[in-house]
């Protein structure tokens, strides 16, 4: 994988400063990348408006307003990372429509805005690696063609959530989401209008988050940017008969930066006006990450439930060891084919995220699965008490079926002596997975719940 990152700024005298920045970038966005078990990565820092041809991925780091425009290969996969806010009319013509990357946030603690400096700023850190590993994140999706089998709207924020925005979408991709918008909407209110339209049409559910700031104009007197985009999902939720639901959450508490903001947000607070179809939640994020989880489950189960075959509203996760991963695979294919919704942890999420996940497919799954080829005991028995916790992560129900699928007769027997001396695994099938056929016991224990 080879990055280029690109400084671009107005002053063409003096970049080194902002050459130091994109050192920095480079250093943090190769430790988040590694995390994610990232190999052969090459990332070089340069100052100008012409990429690498021979790199793979582009981050246009741009570093001050500036009409000086950039040269962009379609062939190549490019990112857009903005050191503070700026306006649409104040960016380089051929990246405008590029998801932009913030590397500033409005602090309300100090009532102005932080962003990337040498040293860093107390307090900055924290939000300054939740943007690398967002956009590390997305480059490995992209890079490596992951594939997710539901979306969620996800709405831009004004500068002062950009943090909660960033920990929402995390969770959101942690339990198996993909995100959209994917590029930035134009600020003209048709544009916006039609391209966010389309996007809506493609997901489950849209979520605005709504601050104390109004964020930026557009060619519209009474609506910012945020409040357009919110009135857009709005009238699509009317329009179509509410097929998607509109989640917006506000912060327990808000500092209000205008009148007209204060008095926007008790509109929606309210739900009147343009706000009828919305629901509304004035809490901290942690409580409406709950709430959220349990609307897209419901969400999901509803969808499954409509399929015709009996195994396909039973949900098996299938946990494996990374030397595992291939083997496993083989049997993933087959109880899928058969009609059985598999479960299994993405790979390079970081180690915070893949937990996440483990957490969220512990409390949705019908049934578990351990598999086991190469795994070592130690690995075996963490799982197998996960297993016996999952009711302390948040299941509602009793985790009653459970099984360890070995490879070979010799673990199944010698695993199947070391569980019948302990009462807590008597629940818990043991089976052998001979890679031409699933037993008929199997079969008959995972129908069973």
């Amino acid at each position: 994988m080879h990055i280029h990152i690109v400084c671009v700024n107005a002053d063409q005298e003096t970049p080194d400063d902002y050459l130091e920045l994109g050192f920095m970038v480079s250093d943090a966005l190769q430790v988040a990348l590694k995390e994610m078990r990232s190999q052969n990565i090459q990332v070089n820092v340069s100052f100008g408006t012409v990429a690498n041809s021979e790199a793979d991925i582009v981050v246009w780091f741009v570093c001050e307003e500036t009409n000086v425009d950039v040269s962009l290969n379609d062939n190549q996969k490019n990112y857009k990372l903005f050191l503070n806010s700026f306006r649409e009319d104040c960016q380089p013509e051929s990246i405008k429509h590029l998801r932009t990357y913030h590397l500033s946030r409005f602090d309300n603690r100090i009532g102005k805005e932080v962003t990337l400096s040498i040293p860093l700023l107390e307090g900055y850190r924290v939000f300054y690696w939740l943007v690398i590993s967002d956009l590390a994140l997305d480059i490995f999706d992209a890079f490596n063609v992951q594939e997710y089998s539901q979306k969620v709207f996800l709405g831009d924020t004004s500068d002062d959530l950009r943090m909660e925005r960033l920990l929402l979408k995390r969770d959101l991709k942690a339990f198996g989401f993909d995100i959209l918008p994917k590029k930035d909407y134009p600020c003209h209110t048709d544009e916006m209008s039609q391209t966010q339209w389309q996007d809506l049409n493609a997901v489950e559910i849209a979520i605005h988050l709504a601050g104390g700031r109004e964020g930026d104009k557009i060619n519209h007197d009474a609506y910012s940017f945020l409040e357009w985009q919110e009135k857009v999902t709005e009238t699509y939720v009317l329009q179509n008969n509410n097929r998607i639901k509109k989640f917006v959450w506000v912060p327990p508490t808000v500092r209000f930066s205008t009148d007209k903001r204060k008095f926007y947000i008790e509109k929606l607070l309210k739900n009147v006006d343009e706000h009828e179809a919305t629901y509304t939640f004035k809490t901290d994020l942690e409580k409406f990450k709950t709430i959220l989880h349990g609307e897209l489950s419901t969400s999901s189960d509803h969808d499954v439930a409509a399929l015709n075959d009996d195994f396909a509203s039973k949900k098996v996760y299938v946990m494996c060891d990374v030397e595992d991963v291939t083997q496993s695979g083989v049997l993933e294919d087959r109880l899928s084919t058969l009609g059985f919704g598999i479960l299994k942890l993405g790979t390079g999420q970081g180690a915070k995220m893949m937990r996440r996940q483990h957490q969220r497919h512990l409390q949705v799954c019908n049934s578990t699965i351990i598999f086991v080829d190469k795994a070592p005991d130690d690995w075996i028995f963490a799982k197998l008490q996960d297993n016996l916790r999952a009711s302390g992560l948040g299941r509602v129900e009793p985790l009653n079926t459970k099984a360890i699928v070995a490879t070979n007769y010799g673990t199944a027997s010698r695993l199947s002596k070391i569980l019948d001396g302990n009462p807590l695994y008597q629940s818990v099938g043991i089976f052998v997975f001979d890679d031409v056929m699933i037993s008929d016991d199997l079969l008959s224990f995972l129908s069973s719940f």
